[in-house]
């Protein structure tokens, strides 16, 4: 077991350059008492996925801070107007202006050349199963609706050339978001589900894939299940900060 957790932790190690630390592994910290982080690279497309209360908010800051060592620049549209993203961007838009948001990033990404042009650009939107709900209530506003599905599905597919990324949260997995004909959301690098995920929402998320003893973990805030681009399905526990010391972090 010592050799293992060794080989892990130096395989880790040697990504931690270009990654950036997700959290730790849940398994190896319930059952051995020992913090193995998991990183993941820092150019990647990620999505997560939670219930109300699952600590999806506090991930992505934390993530956000854990990202500061690279060259980043970041547009954030917030739907709820939670305020929870608010002084860290210059891009940063809320609940009506989110459309506008988007369309800022989007063009940014036109305007990229092909290898980037030295940032990592990432467009970070909270809660977007609400705000394409939002604006699909009505006819006028189902344009933008299906204007913002079009913008997410072309940075997806095209945005790793240009260091140009997707970064989503949302309550519940929706397939109608990314129709599976599409492909595009097979070129998220990053999964992340947090708390008790239904069962459509996890099958959306990891296509059915299991690991052993999961069904052992208590999941909850902070607590779920991580799939990382290259490397094996796992569980995975956010380190607990406050999202007030969060937000002091990133706001320096």
């Amino acid at each position: 077991m010592t050799r293992i957790i060794t080989l892990l932790m130096m395989k880790q190690g040697k990504t931690c350059m270009d990654s950036f630390m997700l959290g730790y592994d849940l398994m190896f910290w319930s059952m051995q008492g020992i913090k193995i982080p998991l990183y993941a690279s820092s150019c990647s497309h990620l999505i997560v996925v939670g219930g109300s209360g699952s600590g999806k908010s506090t991930s992505m800051l934390y993530w956000l801070y854990k990202m500061k060592k690279h060259s980043c620049r970041l547009y954030i549209a917030d739907f709820k107007a939670s305020h929870e993203f608010t002084g860290i961007s210059e891009h940063f838009s809320e609940f009506e202006q989110c459309y506008d948001g988007i369309k800022t990033f989007y063009q940014h990404f036109l305007n990229t050349p092909e290898g980037g042009d030295g940032t990592i650009k990432i467009l970070l939107i909270d809660e977007i199963a609400g705000l394409l709900m939002h604006y699909s209530m009505n006819k006028e506003n189902k344009a933008k609706a299906d204007e913002i599905k079009s913008i997410m599905s072309t940075v997806l597919m095209l945005g790793r050339s240009r260091k140009c990324f997707l970064w989503l949260s949302m309550q519940r997995y929706s397939a109608s978001i990314f129709p599976s004909a599409s492909g595009s959301a097979d070129n998220f690098h990053i999964c992340v589900g947090l708390g008790r995920l239904s069962v459509d929402g996890r099958k959306g998320l990891f296509a059915g894939e299991h690991f052993e003893g999961e069904d052992d973990l208590i999941l909850g805030q902070g607590r779920g299940i991580v799939l990382i681009d290259g490397q094996p399905l796992r569980s995975i526990i956010i380190p607990k900060v406050s999202k007030e010391r969060l937000l002091e972090l990133l706001q320096k």
